[in-house]
């Protein structure tokens, strides 16, 4: 695999997940199941980019095929940062590995909360990191290096993540 030319800063992971930033832009995996703890982590990391970014600041989340649904609590978190965060950035966009009915579980779960809590989200669903890292590059800054390079650094990232979990170094 070719090394991105900036490889995204590791902020939080464990098991499930994994959260790292990479210019502007906040990444998360989510492996396993979604805790409150991980999401309210993902809005404190979220918001201090928003108040220290120069410029435009994303979101590109994936979902691994093997993340089930989120806890009723969970969505409740989810909701809040999608309602108070999200808006403040100039895209996020959620990346469904596994396609068929999770994506559109995904997707469901998605208007569900926006209907019950109405504001503006900008959020794109794709069935790729290439797809998604595509969306994202309109707001990239120029010297990231476009949408190959964000889907390098998110590959990279991964790759560090998972020789983690197999070692047994994260929790």
């Amino acid at each position: 695999m070719q090394a991105p030319k900036v490889a995204a800063r590791l902020v939080a992971q464990d098991s499930d997940h994994v959260v790292a930033i990479w210019h502007e832009t906040v990444i998360t995996v989510f492996h396993g199941a979604a805790s409150l703890h991980q999401v309210l982590n993902i809005t404190k990391v979220c918001e201090a980019l928003l108040a220290e970014a120069q410029g435009a600041v994303t979101y590109l989340g994936v979902i691994e095929r093997a993340s089930p649904a989120p806890s009723e609590t969970v969505r409740r978190a989810l909701a809040t940062w999608s309602r108070d965060v999200v808006p403040k950035t100039a895209l996020a966009v959620i990346v469904v590995e596994g396609g068929g009915f999770k994506s559109a579980l995904v997707r469901g779960v998605s208007v569900a909360l926006t209907a019950l809590l109405p504001h503006r989200v900008p959020f794109k669903f794709t069935g790729s990191v290439e797809e998604g890292a595509v969306l994202v590059a309109a707001f990239l800054p120029h010297k990231a290096g476009g949408a190959a390079e964000l889907g390098l650094a998110i590959a990279e990232l991964r790759q560090r993540w998972e020789a983690k979990r197999v070692n047994g170094a994260v929790g």
